[in-house]
């Protein structure tokens, strides 16, 4: 045998290289099968455009004129934060929208300039001209920073690096939106009593209007405070009595346009022939959209590399309130085409020199949800009311009073907080969310968003390393395996014995925490969806989530599967069991991602669908027992209550078991019969299970 027919043969039974030869030749495949999927993702609208309700448009409509109306005053405040004037912060409020009804994954985000993306602005810009001695405008800065965070953007989306941040789980999440919310109501209360000259910190703004309360301007504080008490009112209406008239919830979903319109006409009336107005005004917002050009690039080389802390505290914060409102409304964000819909914004944006955006304000997602928003599109209607701002209202809006656009951001934001009974919650279920949510929240409140997002950040990576480093085997004896095990010999499993048709066995290989929570809920879903059939949905189809399409997915996914030929017959779903005896933790993102999975499946195959666990450890069986989650032994005898000699009908109990074959066999469950398995023929175009 020659060497080089020694080397190849070598390099054949090489393991690593089988391995890599092996995954080369799939993603090959992939890459070719994959291409028009991954391109379409890439714009989310060719995907949930073709279903879009009609009915939608007006919700979306008053929504996007909203947010619109807000983004102007907002403009002029975090232009003087950057130090850059006003155009600077209008050119980046209405190109986003445009982009992301296009390219967004979330129906409740505004991207636009925030807090967050002014600030960064402003320190470079006097970072840089201390550093050269020489002063460099900021205007010229924020294109280089837009242009520099649109790169490090792109290339997170382009490569699905989205993953990344899936260090940002619920508790964090919520945590920075509570924090959030409460910082920012704090800010308005000065423009509400008409004081100036307040500090911008949480902490020094109640000491500093104390000290200021003889200053307090009467005709503001009564323009503030009917503006707060017209919105509480529709608010109310809307919530109480809405769903029994479309024309009422109409209505009070416009009473942020109702009130920013009502007292600018007011305004206009009583300030017009006025040299200095009775109240703080907007001013003149009067502005023009230049010719794009390419900025300085020797200043883009000098900032690249520094400017990914930029990008990750812009990204960290957009993610987080995404995620935060996608958890409120049941619906799933993309990361990583967040990151590239953000990448693609800023760079445009950067040649019309706005400064960076991004979508973490709370403000503006407080009045898009609201406002009853339904789907990206409202970002399209929000870009077109800035536009009409900028040029045919500007002589109109610029005469609106201060103190009621915050009073609008008060109510928004006091209407979509999370609740504070969330606390309670993590305190119960999980001692390490809970101090995670306090970290984020106290942080962002006391000290920056930016702060806050960063520290928590760092609270949970330092925490899963050191969890994963300091894991540790268990010594198993005797009297263990005694007390673990029952009398109930497992029943060996046959060769060529069969699951029952419409069971799906699920088995998780890890723990089930923040990181993969997510991913397993999907993975879960998907297995069922794939090989199990479901009822006709009775759900209201004009009260779906936008980018919902049930009919199309399951197509996919039977597809890819080998199971979507009129050949298949595809059993009734009836019993799902999900094996977790590998898995040694769970934490509340875990509990959250079982229970989604529970609330989707019995929507989809039924309320008699039944859920069985097997093989639950004693730390994640006390995990369901906290989150107050009833796991019942059917082997175990348990006491029946009768009412007037009748047992009682309790609600039906989630199954717990030992061992698999246990739970695959078990027929009794709640005093039913045993299971009969109904068939249904794979319909091609999915009409019966929409």
């Amino acid at each position: 045998m020659g060497l080089g027919t020694k080397i190849a043969d070598k390099f054949r039974k090489d393991a690593n290289f089988t391995r890599l030869g092996r995954g080369v030749v799939l993603g090959a495949r992939g890459v070719r099968a994959g291409t028009g999927r991954y391109l379409s993702n890439r714009v989310p609208i060719i995907q949930w455009i073709p279903a879009y309700v009609p009915k939608w448009l007006i919700s979306d409509l008053i929504a996007g004129q909203s947010v619109g109306l807000l983004l102007i005053p907002q403009a002029m405040m975090y232009s003087m934060l950057a130090g850059v004037s006003i155009q600077q912060a209008l050119l980046a409020s209405w190109l986003p929208g445009f982009i992301y009804t296009i390219m967004g994954t979330s129906r409740d985000i505004s991207t636009g300039p925030t807090s967050t993306t002014a600030a960064l602005t402003g320190q470079l810009a006097l970072g840089i001209s201390k550093a050269n001695g020489v002063n460099i405008p900021p205007a010229i800065v924020s294109g280089a920073l837009s242009f520099c965070v649109g790169i490090w953007s792109l290339i997170f989306g382009i490569f699905n690096l989205g993953f990344i941040f899936d260090f940002v789980s619920i508790p964090m999440a919520l945590g920075f939106t509570m924090g959030i919310s409460f910082l920012v109501i704090t800010l308005q209360l000065p423009t509400i009593l008409g004081l100036v000259g307040i500090p911008q910190e949480f902490t020094a703004v109640m000491p500093a209007i104390l000290k200021s309360l003889s200053q307090i301007k009467p005709i503001t504080f009564g323009a503030g405070a009917s503006s707060i008490l017209i919105l509480a009112i529709l608010q109310f209406i809307g919530g109480k009595w809405g769903h029994k008239s479309a024309a009422l919830q109409i209505i009070c979903n416009s009473r942020n346009i109702f009130v920013i319109s009502t007292y600018t006409i007011i305004s206009y009336l009583l300030n017009k022939n006025l040299e200095t107005p009775l109240w703080a005004v907007l001013g003149p917002i009067k502005t023009t959209i230049p010719t794009p050009t390419v900025p300085i690039l020797q200043l883009v080389s000098g900032i690249f590399l520094s400017s990914i802390i930029s990008f990750l505290t812009i990204a960290l914060e957009h993610v987080s309130l995404a995620k935060a409102f996608g958890h409120e409304h049941e619906y799933s964000i993309n990361q990583s085409q967040e990151l590239f819909s953000l990448g693609f914004t800023n760079l445009l944006n950067s040649f019309v020199g706005g400064i960076p955006v991004g979508g973490g304000d709370m403000a503006r997602s407080s009045v898009l949800a609201g406002s009853g928003v339904r789907s990206p599109l409202a970002g399209l209607f929000s870009s077109v009311t800035v536009l009409g701002s900028m040029y045919a209202l500007s002589d109109f809006l610029k005469f609106l009073p201060q103190a009621t656009v915050a009073a609008v951001i008060i109510v928004a934001i006091v209407g979509k907080m999370p609740p504070q009974a969330i606390i309670g919650k993590f305190w119960a279920l999980s001692f390490v969310d809970f101090v995670h949510f306090i970290i984020a929240f106290n942080i962002t409140m006391l000290q920056t968003p930016e702060i806050g997002i960063g520290l928590s950040f760092i609270f949970m990576v330092f925490y899963t390393l050191l969890r994963t480093m300091f894991s540790r085997p268990a010594e198993v004896r005797s009297c263990d395996l005694e007390n673990s095990y029952s009398s109930i010999t497992p029943p060996w499993w046959q060769k060529d014995e069969r699951i029952p048709a419409g069971t799906q066995v699920v088995k998780l290989e890890t723990d089930c925490m923040f990181l993969n929570a997510d991913r397993i809920k999907r993975h879960v879903i998907d297995t069922v969806l794939t090989y199990q059939a479901g009822i006709p949905s009775m759900e209201n189809k004009d009260e779906r989530p936008w980018n919902k399409r049930m009919d199309k997915h399951i197509a996919y996914l039977r597809k890819r599967a080998g199971v979507g030929n009129a050949d298949t017959f595809i059993p009734r779903l009836r019993v799902v069991i999900l094996d977790l005896s590998s898995t040694s933790f769970i934490d509340s993102s875990g509990i959250a991602a079982f229970q989604a999975i529970k609330k989707e499946l019995l929507a989809y195959g039924g309320e008699n669908v039944e859920f069985r666990f097997v093989g639950l450890c004693p730390g994640v069986k006390r995990r369901f027992e906290r989150a107050q989650w009833v796991l019942l032994n059917p082997y175990e005898e348990v006491a029946s209550i009768e009412v007037d000699g009748e047992p009682l009908i309790e609600e039906k109990k989630d199954l717990l078991f030992e061992h698999l074959p246990h739970a695959i066999g078990y027929q009794g469950a709640a005093g039913r019969g045993p299971a009969s398995f109904e068939f249904e023929e794979v319909d091609l175009d999915m009409q019966k299970i929409r």
